[in-house]
């Protein structure tokens, strides 16, 4: 079997199982497979797949078929121009997660801090704190996770990307791991993309995310905003006056999270839309000095 009829077949598999881009999903595992990119696959598709290559990659196949994310089976997806480590222990990260980034960035150049201090919370595979750090480069970071697994992959992409002397990795719940560290009011920024899939809508999620990512990253409660009065009553200690939190959020839920920002503390200065015009990312600035 050639590599063009190898793709095909793999592809009429994936779609038989209604599974998106199919044809592109094909070929992507089989370039994984041999370690060609889409050009090598391209020139060299007239080629022969010996019998061993061509057992792996139906294997493959049908790991995606059975609902397996893509990213879970190469190890790796793309995350503001850089590539992560990805396992089932952390969540896959999203294009609509790099707002967040692009948001803390703006925030941290307007401002001109000369070593700005940013605390991501619920860190998981450290994309958002892996990406600040190679775009704010005058930065301390502080990664935080409750799951050990997800600080284990977070380390390895900190360590593929050269910024692990800048970023702390901490196991623990939201801000406790650095109670009584002299940092309260001395942050400037803090980042959070939180759990804020409502528990009530799991079974309209597809079947990607609701049976292969991990629950403790995805599910925020019932109504998926447990997390969120949690994070504004705890960063309210830890952010400085005049410094941000910056955090996404889910379909739906901009009026509620709106709600719980209290107006003595912070003021909600903007929020950015993904490319469905759906409310995102919250930026909210601390307006007083620590209680």
């Amino acid at each position: 079997m050639t590599i063009d009829q190898a793709i095909q077949q793999g592809a009429e598999r994936l779609l038989k199982r209604q599974v998106d881009e199919h044809r592109r999903t094909a070929a992507l595992l089989l370039g994984h497979l041999l370690g060609w990119d889409r050009a090598q696959l391209f020139i060299r598709s007239h080629e022969h797949l010996d019998e061993s290559s061509y057992r792996q990659y139906v294997s493959l196949i049908d790991r995606r078929a059975s609902g397996e994310p893509l990213q879970y089976i190469t190890g790796h997806q793309e995350f503001y121009g850089l590539d992560f480590l990805v396992t089932p222990d952390v969540l896959i990260p999203r294009p609509e997660t790099e707002l967040l980034v692009e948001g803390v960035i703006a925030l941290a150049a307007d401002q001109r801090s000369a070593a700005p201090l940013i605390v991501d919370i619920g860190t998981g595979s450290g994309c958002i704190a892996i990406a600040l750090a190679a775009h704010v480069p005058s930065a301390r970071i502080i990664a935080i996770d409750l799951s050990p697994a997800s600080l284990v992959v977070a380390r390895k992409n900190g360590e593929l990307h050269g910024v692990l002397d800048r970023i702390e990795f901490i196991e623990g719940d939201l801000f406790a791991p650095i109670l009584n560290r002299g940092l309260e009011g001395a942050v400037d920024y803090v980042a959070s993309n939180p759990p804020y899939v409502a528990g009530v809508d799991s079974g309209s999620l597809q079947r990607e995310v609701r049976d292969w990512e991990p629950p403790a990253a995805l599910y925020g409660g019932d109504a998926g905003l447990c997390f969120y009065d949690r994070l504004l009553s705890q960063s309210r200690t830890f952010v400085r006056a005049g410094g941000h939190l910056v955090c996404e959020i889910g379909y739906g839920q901009f009026d509620a999270i709106n709600h719980m920002i209290d107006s003595e503390a912070w003021e909600l200065v903007d929020v950015m839309a993904d490319l469905q015009g759906i409310p995102r990312t919250l930026t909210i600035r601390r307006i007083s000095e620590i209680d």
